[in-house]
C-alpha cells in the first residue's frame, strides 16, 4: 500500500468525536489533515430505555445478548458490570466487544452485522438483541432463522448534527468524506445536498445504499468497521485518476 496517497489529503471524519480518535490518528500519521466534523449524536430511543431496561432486569431468562455496535455495547455495560451470572455474550466487532466491558462469548472474524450472523453457532434459546432504533431487520432475522427466538430492542437512537459554518466551508474542501451509517449520510445531505468531496467512504453495504440513493458520487465501501478498512478503502478511491 503507497504510504503517500494521503499526504496533504483532508478527510472528514463524520463519526461522533471519541469514536474517531483512532482513525484520526493513523490519518495523520500517513500525512492527511482531519476534519472533525461530527454528524450525529447518540440519544435515548423513543422509549426512553424502558425496553432495554425491562429485558436487562430480566436477562436470566436469554441465552444469549448480542449488540451490534459500541454504542449499543454502552448501553448495556454497566448493568452487565453488576451481574455475576448473565448469557453468553456476542458482539459484531472488537470495538463492539471492548465497549461491554467484560468477557465476550463470540465475535464474528469480520466486523459486519451479516457476518455476525453467518458465523453465528446454529442452535436454539432466546436471543436479547440490543441495536439502534432505526436499523433494519437483517440481524434479528438472520439470528431467527439460525434457530433462536429473538427479542430486538432499541439501545439508542441517533439524532442530526448540523456543522458550523466554518465546518461546512473545510468540508467543502476536502478530498475526502468518510460515513459510518445512513443517518450521517442523511445528516450531511440535509446541510449539503448531494455535493461532497471527491471521494466517498461508506462503512458497510446499507450506508453505501443511502449513500446512492442521495446522489452522492464516487462511493467506494469500506469492509468492516475498523481503521485498517477505511485507510485500505481511501487508498483505494485516491489511486484512481480523478480524486
Amino acid at each position: 500500500m503507497n504510504s503517500t496517497l494521503l499526504a496533504g489529503r483532508t478527510v472528514v471524519l463524520t463519526r461522533p468525536l471519541q469514536q474517531s480518535i483512532q482513525l484520526e490518528r493513523e490519518l495523520i500519521a500517513l500525512g492527511a489533515h482531519v476534519v472533525q466534523m461530527p454528524l450525529i449524536a447518540i440519544a435515548l430511543p423513543l422509549d426512553k430505555g424502558e425496553a432495554l431496561n425491562t429485558s436487562l432486569a430480566n436477562l436470566q431468562q436469554y441465552d444469549w445478548l448480542v449488540v451490534t455496535s459500541a454504542n449499543g455495547a454502552a448501553q448495556v455495560a454497566g448493568a452487565l458490570s453488576q451481574m455475576s451470572v448473565r448469557p453468553k455474550l456476542a458482539a459484531v466487532g472488537k470495538a463492539t466487544a471492548d465497549a461491554l466491558g467484560v468477557q465476550v462469548d463470540f465475535v464474528p472474524t469480520i466486523a459486519r452485522g451479516d457476518e455476525l450472523v453467518a458465523q453465528f453457532p446454529k442452535g436454539s434459546g432466546r436471543v436479547l438483541l440490543a441495536q439502534a432504533q432505526d436499523v433494519d431487520g437483517a440481524v434479528a432475522d438472520g439470528l431467527r432463522a439460525r434457530g433462536y427466538v429473538v427479542d430486538a430492542v432499541a439501545a439508542y437512537s441517533t439524532e442530526a448534527v448540523t456543522p458550523s459554518n466554518d465546518d461546512m466551508e473545510l468540508a467543502l474542501r476536502a478530498d475526502a468524506v468518510v460515513f459510518y451509517s445512513g443517518s450521517a449520510v442523511r445528516s450531511w445531505c440535509a446541510a449539503f445536498g448531494a455535493t461532497s468531496p471527491k471521494a466517498v467512504i461508506a462503512i458497510g453495504k446499507p450506508t453505501e445504499a443511502v449513500a446512492h440513493a442521495s446522489a452522492l458520487r464516487n462511493v467506494a465501501v469500506a469492509s468492516e468497521p475498523t481503521t485498517d478498512a477505511v485507510v485500505a478503502a481511501l487508498h483505494g478511491l485516491f489511486q484512481q485518476p480523478n480524486p
